[in-house]
Parts: structure tokens; sequence; C-alpha cells
């Protein structure tokens, strides 16, 4: 076995046309687009990203600012286009992901693959064949290589996606991007999973930054800049991972392709909250709960989820990192779309319960890794009564799959955020018809009809 695996991957991801596509990876992926969509959205509203805006937008389209802003009437550059979305995707912790790739591919391939399919004047169907081949690379990189768990995967093997997608969008031959997908391999972020649970939001910025290096390893590679086999083994076997397991590259590929394996998320925390929320709610489903008359509670779970025992978060984005706080938030009757926000990101009551919530690894759990995240939550009460709960997996994953319906409502309540909640049903409608239009252009219009593309 060797990195070989790699570029043969690659080589053969890159030959598949639109008719060998199945159809049910077809509406995955539209749907997965439309949740990115919304996600970016949401994530533009955002107080940095709005002073960012601020200072590199202009109301007008013009020769140098040509990429319209998601949901903001503005434009900007390819570079800050590339910046901006990657970073809005993640910021509400609301994005897609895919367990086998521990990660987010599809918030690396929204915005190289927007722009250059503004760029060059696409169909919706090129759009969505680009978007789909792009995601399989960059998770069979990530699943292959089993990253180093004390790193943040944002901004980090997702490159390699967004690259792809964007040079077949380019029309790039098979070679150019084989050659620019080997340098997009050698760009990633030193990123750590400390600036996630402390809250440090340089950690959204890595998925913008990794996006602007996406469409700038097409550009180097055009320079005649050069990567090999051998780097990108070097790097992602033994300085980014504790080493590639050269066969998951080939194994099953295409069987179904890891895009139909992805999960939606319908909470607004870190996807290894959910299983214990998931858990939690269950039981809150099945009887009323006095948080008043809460002992205590004890949380189950594999070992990356295990890490998100903080109980004292100290800013929103911690807060969507700390199991301990959003099962006490819950427990207190908040929405988690508001758990992050004044007054109840200070309520002294959700702090004291959180403070009582354990987090512990359950070694069991851990090792039915990747295909299943469980948790199992217990609350003991001041009465010396226990209540105990029990999720094999989170919602929203492949094999349990969100009702179209509640996707539907989430995208509402992110869209509550921005004043546009109106608009999610006519946006989904188009979405779901991209593969018709002949121009990309007549998508961005469905949700941005006062900008000229």
């Amino acid at each position: 076995m060797s990195i070989n695996h790699f570029t043969e991957m690659l080589e053969k991801l890159l030959s598949l046309k639109w008719g060998d596509i199945p159809q049910s990876t077809i509406e995955r992926a539209k749907w997965m687009i439309a949740d990115t969509l919304f996600a970016a959205w949401y994530g533009v509203s955002s107080p940095e990203l709005q002073n960012y805006i601020q200072s590199v937008g202009t109301r007008e389209k013009c020769p140098v600012n040509t990429i319209p802003i998601v949901g903001t009437g503005i434009y900007t550059t390819p570079s800050n286009s590339a910046i901006i979305h990657g970073t809005a995707i993640v910021c509400n912790e609301l994005d897609e992901g895919n367990q086998f790739a521990k990660g987010h591919p599809a918030a690396h391939l929204f915005a190289p693959s927007f722009i250059a399919a503004i760029e060059n004047d696409v169909s919706g169907q090129e759009f969505i064949h680009a978007f789909i081949i792009g995601y399989e690379v960059a998770a069979r990189l990530a699943y292959a290589s089993n990253m180093n768990d004390d790193m943040h995967p944002h901004g980090t093997w997702g490159i390699i996606g967004g690259t792809t997608a964007a040079g077949i969008l380019q029309k790039k031959n098979s070679n150019e991007i084989l050659e620019s997908v080997l340098l997009a391999a050698t760009f990633p972020i030193a990123t750590s999973w400390e600036a996630a649970v402390t809250g440090m939001n340089a950690r959204n910025l890595y998925t913008g930054l990794g996006s602007l290096h996406a469409i700038h390893a097409l550009q180097f590679q055009s320079f005649g800049f050069q990567s090999s086999p051998g780097v990108v083994d070097h790097l992602w076997g033994s300085i980014m991972s504790k080493g590639i397991d050269y066969e998951l590259f080939l194994n099953d590929l295409w069987s179904p392709p890891l895009i139909e394996k992805n999960y939606f998320k319908l909470y607004p925390s870190c996807r290894f909250t959910h299983s214990a929320i998931d858990a939690l709610l269950e039981n809150l489903q099945e009887k009323e709960f006095d948080s008043s008359q809460i002992l205590s509670g004890l949380v189950e779970t594999y070992s990356l989820a295990a890490r998100l025992g903080n109980p004292d978060p100290q800013n929103a984005l911690s807060a969507k990192f700390s199991i301990p706080y959003v099962l006490s938030a819950l427990l207190h009757g908040n929405n988690l779309y508001e758990s992050d926000k004044e007054p109840v990101f200070s309520d002294p009551s959700i702090r004291d319960l959180a403070k009582r919530i354990m987090v512990k690894e359950d070694p069991e759990m851990t090792a039915l890794l990747p295909n299943k995240r469980a948790a199992r939550v217990t609350l003991m009460m001041k009465n010396g009564s226990q209540e105990s709960s029990f999720v094999e997996d989170a919602s929203g994953g492949y094999d349990k799959p969100l009702p179209e319906k509640r996707l539907v409502e989430k995208y509402k309540n992110m869209l509550t955020q921005t004043g546009n909640a109106n608009e999610v049903e006519s946006v989904l409608q188009a979405t779901m018809g991209l593969d018709q239009m002949k121009h990309f252009s007549q998508w961005i219009k469905s949700f941005s009809q006062k900008v000229e593309v």
C-alpha cells in the first residue's frame, strides 16, 4: 500500500460524469447545498463578519468586486468572498459534517465552488457535479489520514475538496486538477482544538482561510508551482496524523459516495454534544423535570465528546462546545438558538446546574466509532431517584436521517435570526431544481434578487 492510492482515487473520481452519479447522491447534495447556503446566510450576520463586510464590500458590482455576499446585497472580491463565506458557514455550528471524515467537508467546498461557478457561468448541474466530486476527495483524505485529535479539522484536509470542485468548474483538465490538489494538500493550517473549546473565533476563520487556499492552489499550479505525492504522504502520514490507512482511499469508493454518509445538524452546537442532547431530550419527552430538583447529572459518551466537559464557558462560541452548559440550558427550558445570548448565558441557575453535570468517557462507546456516536445521560434527583436515557447515535446521521420537515424548521430558526425566515421555502424550491438550471446565476437570484450576477 502507498500514497499512490491517493492519486489513483483522484483519477477515478475526476473521470466520473453526471450519468455516473446516483440520483440519491444528487438529492443528498442538493439538500447539503441548501443547508450550507443557510449556514452562510445566518453566519454573515455575526459581528466580526459584519465589520469585515463593511470594510471590503460595495453596494454595486464593479470589475474588482464581482462576487455577491450571501444575504447582504453587497459585493466583494473573490479572495474576500472565500474568506467571508467559508468563515460564515461554520460560525454558528450548524454546518453539515461527516463522521468518517471527522469534520465538515461542505463548509470547505461552498465558497470556492460558488466563486468558480459565478466566474465561469456554469449550469446548476455542473455545480452539483463538482460539489459531489470535491466532497468525496476531501472526505476520503480525512477518512484515510485520521488527523490528530488535538487539531481542529477546519482549514485542513477540506482545502483539497474546494480545489477539486473549483478546478472542475474552471474546466481544467484532470492532470491540472491533480497537480493543484497535490499543492492544496500541502497547505493545511496548523489548527488548535483549544481554539474551539475556549471559544476563540480564530477557529471560524480557519475555514475561511482554507477556502482561500483552495482557490489559490489552482492559480499557483498554473504559475508552475508543484508538490508531490511524497510530500502529501509525509505531511498527512506523519505530521498531521499518526499514519495513513492507504486502503481507505479506495475501499468502497463510490459504494456509496461518502456524501451519502454525512449528517445534518439540528442543534447549534458542536456535533460532539448532539448525542448527549438527544439522550436528554428523550428523557424530557417522557416527563417534566423541575431543574431546581436535580442534584447532579452524569454524561457517559465516546472519547471525542468526553473532551467537552467544561461546565463554565466564558463566551458564546465556547458555550457551543460545553455539554454541561447546553444540557443545563435545555433543562431550564431554553431554546439553544438563544442559550449563548443574554440573559440566558449568564443565568446563575443554569451556571450552577452545569457545574454539577459531569462528562466522562465510556470506552465501549469509543469502540463504536466511527459508525456510532453514543451517549447516556443520567439525572440524579434530590429525592434520591434517577432518570437515565441512552442513544446509540445522534440524530441527523445517514442511518438516522432527519425528516425534511425538521430541516425546514431548522432553516427557519436560522433565518429568523436575520429576519428572512419567509424566504426559506422559496430558496429550498429553487435549490431542489438547481440541476435543471442552465445558468448558476438563476439560483443566486432566488436568494439575492437585487444583485447582478
